[in-house]
């Protein structure tokens, strides 16, 4: 199940009112609880995906836009608690180059993911592209990732802004190049996601191509898949 939400937010967000509610009182679904001592929250989200099949349970996660506004921001956030209250396993966040997503900006991918994780204490995944990314930006980010209590990273090669997107010599060209880059820097610290196409990616040449990519993320260091329904 994938759910979109836009929203925005400031400083200490899950402390303020939502946006939308006036003179409500912050004491309610406006505001962000504490997390509390769950055991699972001290798994890693691969171990906690593991024992979910082994046992056969059903589970779902979210996944949120990040908002345009600070405005917006307050009303993602103030909603948090009641997304959590459906029990997903874990939320994820997109990550848009054309919206400064590895900024302090409130609007920020970064930001609202390590909002989700510190002061919501949802389990969280932060999407990060490398398409025309420099190297010392990709690991700026990750380090930035890590400083704010992040270990989940879904690695995907992502879209040039406007344009088409063509291979750069030397640069990070898919997927697999970020993977890589983040077991050699940073080891076993983040848990990896990739994308899965069950029907092949649109621009493989081929479906038996498109696995032999999706084989070669999974070696290079990639803990699970992920696909959109």
């Amino acid at each position: 199940m994938v759910n979109e939400a836009r929203g925005n937010s400031s400083l200490n967000p899950c402390l303020e009112g939502s946006a939308s509610s006036g003179s409500e009182s912050s004491k309610d679904s406006s505001r962000c609880s504490t997390p509390g001592l769950d055991p699972e929250r001290h798994e890693r989200l691969r171990e906690k995906m593991r024992r979910r099949l082994e046992s056969g349970d059903k589970w779902f996660s979210l996944e949120f836009f990040p908002p345009r506004t600070a405005e917006g921001a307050v009303n993602l956030i103030s909603r948090f608690d009641r997304m959590a209250a459906g029990g997903p396993l874990y939320i994820d966040v997109t990550w848009h180059p054309a919206g400064d997503p590895g900024s302090d900006k409130e609007t920020s991918s970064m930001m609202i993911a390590s909002t989700a994780v510190n002061y919501c204490g949802l389990e969280t995944i932060l999407h990060m592209t490398c398409c025309r990314q420099r190297l010392e930006e990709i690991t700026g980010h990750l380090h930035k990732a890590k400083q704010l209590g992040l270990k989940n990273i879904m690695a995907l090669r992502g879209d040039p802004i406007g344009d088409q997107w063509e291979e750069e010599e030397g640069g990070f060209n898919y997927a697999v190049d970020l993977v890589k880059h983040i077991r050699s820097e940073f080891g076993d610290y983040f848990d990896i996601c990739v994308a899965g196409y069950p029907k092949g990616h649109p621009e493989a040449g081929s479906f038996e191509a498109d696995l032999k990519h999706l084989k070669e993320k999974v070696s290079a260091g990639a803990d699970f898949i992920i696909t959109q329904l």
